[in-house]
């Protein structure tokens, strides 16, 4: 049986709570004040959580392997189990697995999220590894590879249509997320923390997602990212002093992961009925290999009319989008324009979708 609560559907207070309404709020638009205070807020509860590690970068380095080796080893033991005839350890049945998903949807309509303001610094060697992490996270604009695009579908056939009445502990991971979006460089250490701590989270646990995927609800499993962050940490320090200051902020950071995350499931009651072990319920579509291979549409570069109606001649988002790359003076230009259409709540819509695309391409020209 799950620990997690069941959907609030008559909660009035929900409405009202801070994390659900700045959520909301940042779903709509940037703001960077309310964003700011509400990082504050929870970095002063991150800061008395106890360390993950100790000793500096060698100590991180350390914990860094031996969490993957561990990961590792524990599903090992977790497949070698299921071979041999054992349950399912965390859901019983595929309600419960659609329980989880529900109480995760907040969060999982933010993955990537907070790693959108680093498209800001893409031409910094520095920078590249994480800028395209994010756009990893976006599949680069094709629908089948973008995670939120993914999730959206998922929570639309699994019937999780009432997420938005959780109660405001729910959505803690996700304002974190939005919130990290909206405030750009100001946190970028605080950012690198929180992608270390992804790994830690209920919705990256190997054992959970291989058992959600044999239910018909495959979850995108969030990229490897440990070197990343390491080589980001060392390409930014050019000083010891550097590195130490760095280092608190990262840790800081990972502990913003460790906050309001919802309850992972228990393992199943004994005798509790199990659903045969099929993926024929799947909703969302798996990436194809024509799509993933997919050659981008090449940047428009026709003539555009300079009066006043020429934007009004366009007739769809699409076509507007065009033509603003083609009246784009510099690739930094098409790049900050571009970046403009990746957030957090529009990535995953056909104009946000095509505005990775063309990004994608740039970037690789870059």
């Amino acid at each position: 049986m799950m620990t997690t609560p069941p959907p609030s559907r008559s909660n009035p207070a929900a409405a009202d709570g801070p994390s659900r309404q700045l959520y909301l709020l940042l779903r709509e638009a940037p703001d960077r004040a309310a964003a700011t205070a509400y990082l504050e807020r929870r970095l002063a509860e991150a800061a008395v959580l106890p360390s993950a590690w100790h000793g500096g970068q060698t100590g991180l380095e350390a914990w860094l392997d031996l969490r993957s080796r561990n990961r590792a080893e524990e599903f090992r033991q977790y497949r070698a189990a299921r071979q041999d005839g054992a349950p399912r350890r965390h859901f019983a049945t595929r309600a419960q697995a659609r329980r989880f998903l529900c109480m995760q949807a907040p969060s999982l309509l933010a993955e990537g999220a907070w790693l959108h303001s680093v498209l800001d610094y893409w031409s910094q060697p520095a920078f590249m590894p994480i800028v395209k992490l994010y756009l990893d996270y976006l599949g680069k604009g094709i629908p089948a590879a973008n995670h939120v695009a993914q999730v959206r579908q998922l929570l639309t056939g699994q019937g999780c249509d009432e997420w938005l009445e959780l109660e405001d502990s729910a959505f803690v991971q996700a304002a974190i997320r939005m919130a990290l979006a909206a405030t750009g460089e100001q946190y970028f250490p605080e950012m690198l923390g929180y992608q270390l701590a992804v790994a830690d989270q209920p919705a990256a646990q190997p054992a959970l997602l291989h058992e959600l995927a044999e239910l018909g609800i495959p979850l995108p499993a969030p990229p490897s990212t440990d070197d990343i962050i390491m080589n980001t940490l060392r390409a930014l320090a050019a000083a010891p002093e550097d590195m130490a200051a760095l280092l608190r902020r990262l840790e800081l950071g990972y502990a913003l992961g460790r906050i309001g995350l919802q309850t992972l499931p228990v393992t199943p009651e004994d005798g509790a009925p199990q659903d045969p072990p099929a993926a024929t319920f799947a909703m969302a579509a798996e990436p194809s290999a024509d799509s993933a291979k997919e050659t981008p549409r090449a940047i428009l570069r026709h003539h555009f009319p300079a009066d006043e109606h020429g934007w009004e001649i366009i007739g769809n988002d699409l076509g507007l989008l065009e033509a603003q790359i083609a009246a784009c003076a510099s690739q930094a230009e098409a790049m900050a324009m571009l970046a403009r259409h990746m957030g957090p709540a529009v990535h995953h819509q056909p104009l946000g979708l095509m505005a990775a695309r063309v990004y994608s391409q740039l970037f690789e020209l870059a």
